[in-house]
């Protein structure tokens, strides 16, 4: 007997199914998409339990006859297409006819749904891909679609799935897409029981963006539009002055279908380049129009990914667009000199408002923040910035003056003596281009990389000094970040790690951080943007998914060290040899960068000739 079998209907429906429906947040796609090409104008989704208890998309689209609805759970089953060449030209976001099918095979489905024109509606219920129920039932135009128990018969991909929190945060940011794609509809998203998303459908694009991710940002948009010899292209895209540290916030629709192209970032970031660091990533929001038979979008089950016929007039048309978009602005940063005005939350009472108010944040333009003790009735002045510092553990600390006390190339001695750090540091030499220490040795001097230095002395501190307190700074003027739905839960997750650190923070509603104060570090506190940062890091690296507690270490480490660029008095440079002595590994930061170098007598007075070798 041959050893080939056909497989039994459920196993190969299973196995279909897999390509499809890979997570919660593919049934969420596949749903919203039969609703958009319904004609829909309001979709609203609510999940449970990351989506894996409850799916449930309504929408007021043209909904489905009885017949049809028959036949929506029969694989392959499809109005979207007649013949083969239909392929070739599909206008719809479905059109293989196996969203359905392969959602009913794996879950509890029901669907209830009804015609502007019919009289009574229909509801169907299907276990595992096998109709239970049939009948006609009260109903409201449009379709809502109810998916329970996910992935209940394949216990085996119900293991792979991320924790409820993760999944939802998916499904957050896949809605939160499509309403960008698609800002004629209205959407509405609820996570257990809690409404986190809500868009108007009034057409504006700006204003989703603004919903979703913040007006700051929304506002400092460059919109983009241009024409090409077969294609549209338009939305908007950040000035240089907005980046983040990963391709997160780079979104493509092609026809109004949300894809993942690398041929569109890398053009994308071209245009971009000399203008941003090479670290960062732009903000964008591009539609690109374009005749549906120059396209091929049976490329995956998921549908996600497409081929263009002309690709490198598509790739080079997007390119022209955004260097246009960013040349025809002026990216000459804009320094405000009044102070600006800080949106309260709604959770404040009026005296706290009034309290808030009261006192401004104030930040020099290069970042240097000095520290100076303000009597009743003192005014700022020649730019001085105040702070107020607080105490901590009854630790009272002295205000600081940051005005250089030495000039020049003042040498003092540096008795810095560790078993783990096998050198002889004799005296400060200087600081070169603000970057680097130049110490002098026993018959060599080293050159000690400030920002790996600090980087190893944080991360250790991070690491082995949480239990203890942290000394921070009470800012005067509270700073709001605005972060999305992940970021947020990244941040309840690890609240206590990050408030050991020195930050004092609260969570407002599903997408506001709002900073107190900030740690306090080798004589200034850090600014704090640096924990957004760390996280756009982390997420960039797929870290953020893993909750990896030594990155997310690591990474707040690199971006509350202090930079390359910034100067520092000797006392500074002093008191950042003294931490580093007292560190495990003093010789590299943890990304394993060397934090110094060393240049032996030998070998420079080889370079002048004074000894032959």
């Amino acid at each position: 007997m041959g050893k080939i079998k056909i497989l039994d209907d459920s196993v190969s429906a299973k196995i279909a199914a897999g390509e499809v429906i890979e997570r919660p947040a593919s049934v969420v796609k596949e749903l919203i998409e039969n609703s958009i090409d319904a004609g829909s104008r309001h979709i609203f989704v609510e999940i449970e339990n990351g989506g894996k208890s409850l799916i449930k998309v309504t929408d007021d689209g043209e909904g489905m006859e009885p017949d049809d609805v028959k036949l929506a759970f029969e694989r392959h089953a499809t109005s979207k297409i007649s013949n083969l060449d239909d392929i070739f030209r599909i206008n719809t976001l479905g059109f293989r006819g196996e969203a359905l099918p392969s959602i009913a095979s794996v879950s509890v489905l029901t669907v209830l749904t009804k015609t502007k024109k019919a009289l009574i509606g229909t509801k169907c219920t299907l276990r595992g891909g096998v109709v239970e129920e049939f009948e006609e039932t009260v109903a409201k135009k449009g379709c809502c679609v109810i998916v329970r128990d996910l992935f209940f018969n394949t216990p085996a991909r119900l293991k792979f799935l991320k924790s409820s929190s993760r999944e939802s945060s998916l499904i957050v940011d896949l809605i939160s897409k499509y309403a960008i794609g698609h800002p004629d509809i209205s959407f509405k998203l609820s996570v257990d029981g809690k409404a986190v998303l809500f868009t108007t459908g009034n057409g504006k694009l700006q204003e989703v963006i603004a919903r979703i991710y913040g007006y700051d940002m929304a506002k400092d948009l460059i919109p983009i539009d241009k024409k090409f010899n077969f294609g549209h292209i338009f939305g908007y895209i950040s000035p240089p002055k907005h980046t983040r540290g990963n391709r997160s916030w780079e979104t493509f629709f092609v026809n109004g279908r949300l894809v993942k192209d690398k041929g569109l970032s890398s053009s994308l970031e071209r245009a971009y380049r000399t203008l941003i660091p090479g670290d960062k990533f732009p903000i964008a929001f591009i539609n690109i129009e374009i005749d549906s038979s120059l396209i091929d979008v049976n490329v995956h089950p998921a549908k996600t990914e497409i081929r263009f016929q002309s690709e490198n007039e598509v790739l080079q048309a997007l390119y022209e667009t955004v260097r246009d978009g960013l040349f025809g602005t002026t990216l000459v940063p804009k320094e405000k000199l009044s102070f600006p005005k800080m949106s309260i939350p709604e959770q404040y009472s009026e005296a706290e408002n009034e309290s808030l108010l009261k006192e401004e944040y104030f930040t020099k333009i290069y970042g240097k923040i000095k520290n100076k003790m303000e009597s009743p009735g003192e005014n700022v002045e020649n730019g001085n910035v105040e702070h107020k510092i607080v105490e901590q553990d009854g630790a009272k600390l002295k205000d600081i003056d940051r005005q250089e006390e030495l000039q020049g190339n003042q040498a003092v001695d540096a008795q810095i003596e560790n078993p783990a750090l096998d050198v002889h540091f004799i005296k400060i030499l200087g600081h070169l281009f603000k970057t680097y220490i130049v110490v002098q040795g026993d018959k060599e001097f080293y050159l000690i990389d400030q920002h790996a230095a600090h980087e190893r002395i944080l991360f250790e501190r991070y690491s082995e000094g949480l239990n203890s307190r942290e000394i921070s700074q009470e800012l005067v003027y509270p700073v709001t970040l605005k972060l999305t739905f992940e970021e947020i839960d990244f941040v309840e997750e690890n609240e206590d790690l990050i408030r050991k650190m020195g930050f004092d923070f609260e969570i407002f509603g599903k997408d506001t951080l709002l900073i107190r104060a900030v740690p306090y570090l080798l004589n200034k506190p850090v600014q704090p943007e640096s924990l957004r940062e760390a996280i756009d890091e982390l997420k960039e690296s797929g870290e953020l998914r893993w909750r990896s507690r030594e990155k997310f270490l690591a990474s707040m480490a690199c971006h509350t060290a202090i930079k390359a660029g910034d100067d520092l008095s000797i006392d500074e440079m002093q008191e950042l040899l003294n931490q580093l002595k007292k560190t495990k590994n003093p010789y590299s930061c943890p990304h394993g960068r060397p934090t110094m170098i060393s240049i032996t007598l030998y070998e420079l007075e080889k370079k002048f000739k004074r000894i032959n070798g």
